[in-house]
């Protein structure tokens, strides 16, 4: 167990080390952008010259580059974001409202992508140089590697403006498709749903059946194939099962890095969730939102980062070494 200390120390030093550097990182970038969010000031003709130097005063413009620094470290690492400019709402409270959106939808297509993938993977690697085999490569290969927007797009065209089947944009509307809220919700995530699952089930499915090929011919499998258990057994309860183990922290890590990926698909389906505020508030300079949203995607990607190593380190002592 003392190795698992260490191990756990060290990670955990680690990711605080890369949470500061990123957390140094975004400001940079903010700070460098041509446009800043007092220029919207000047451009108001409806703003008196004495309220836009209170403005800039309040807001904290006029300070120096250093003194802005350690300030946003303090509120980022406080989770006091401040005020929107453009909701002139809380961050947190925008931030808390589209949040649970966001883990539904991609947490949804992630855990369902994983749970179907596991067990083609399994079966495709069971039946290894068969037609089902090659031709789920070439699907899974062919998802894995496109664009989502790509393929969003075409399914808005397609199932949503064409059809009819699905709304184009939107999370709840009590006026379009069905009375029941659940159904309602549902109804509108339909699309993005399917759009993730297919592009994250690709992904699955060559894991596992890459994972399953590497202990096909172990021993243990051949001893219970010679024993006499039934081919689910083998192939469940002995193969599947034992070659889970990336499986498994590439789960967790996919999960985080859902919220992330939210940004190009929530634009594309205008789903209410944390991708689209981030752009949203880029668009109109609302700095402290857009800096609070890149902080809390980081966020959870390092804490996926950090339970997926932490968990590989338990499961493989190896890594510890």
């Amino acid at each position: 167990m003392a190795g698992l200390s260490r191990y756990v120390i060290l990670r955990s030093i680690q990711t605080i080390v890369t949470l500061l550097i990123i957390l140094t990182l975004i400001f940079i970038m903010f700070e460098s952008l041509p446009a800043k969010p007092q220029d919207l000031l000047t451009l108001n003709p409806n703003i008196k010259p004495e309220q836009k130097q209170a403005l800039i005063k309040q807001f904290g413009f006029d300070r120096p580059v250093y003194e802005r620094y350690f300030i946003y470290m303090k509120n980022m690492l406080t989770f006091h974001f401040g005020t929107s400019f453009t909701h002139a709402d809380s961050v947190w409270k925008l931030l808390s409202e589209r949040i649970p959106r966001t883990l539904l939808l991609f947490g949804l297509a992630t855990i369902l992508a994983y749970l179907i993938g596991i067990y083609l993977g399994a079966l495709i690697a069971w039946r290894r140089g068969g037609v089902l085999d090659g031709s789920s490569v070439i699907v899974s290969l062919t998802f894995y590697n496109m664009p989502s927007f790509w393929i969003g797009l075409i399914f808005l065209v397609f199932f949503a403006a064409n059809l009819g089947w699905f709304p184009l944009t939107g999370w709840f509307d009590p006026t379009q498709g069905p009375t029941n809220t659940y159904v309602n919700i549902l109804w509108h995530m339909t699309l993005p749903l399917v759009v993730l699952l297919l592009l994250e089930l690709a992904g699955t499915v060559l894991l596992m059946r890459t994972a399953m090929l590497d202990i096909i011919g172990e021993n243990y499998m051949v001893t219970a194939k010679a024993i006499g258990y039934s081919q689910r057994t083998v192939l469940f309860k002995h193969g599947a099962r034992n070659a889970m183990l990336p499986v498994v922290t590439s789960f967790i890590i996919s999960i985080v890095f859902a919220v992330s990926g939210a940004v190009v698909l929530e634009n594309v389906f205008s789903f209410p969730g944390v991708g689209q505020l981030y752009i949203l508030s880029l668009t109109q300079l609302d700095f402290p939102t857009a800096e609070a949203t890149l902080f809390i995607i980081t966020l959870m990607v390092l804490i996926g980062n950090f339970v997926a190593d932490l968990l590989y380190g338990y499961l493989d002592p190896r890594v510890r070494m």
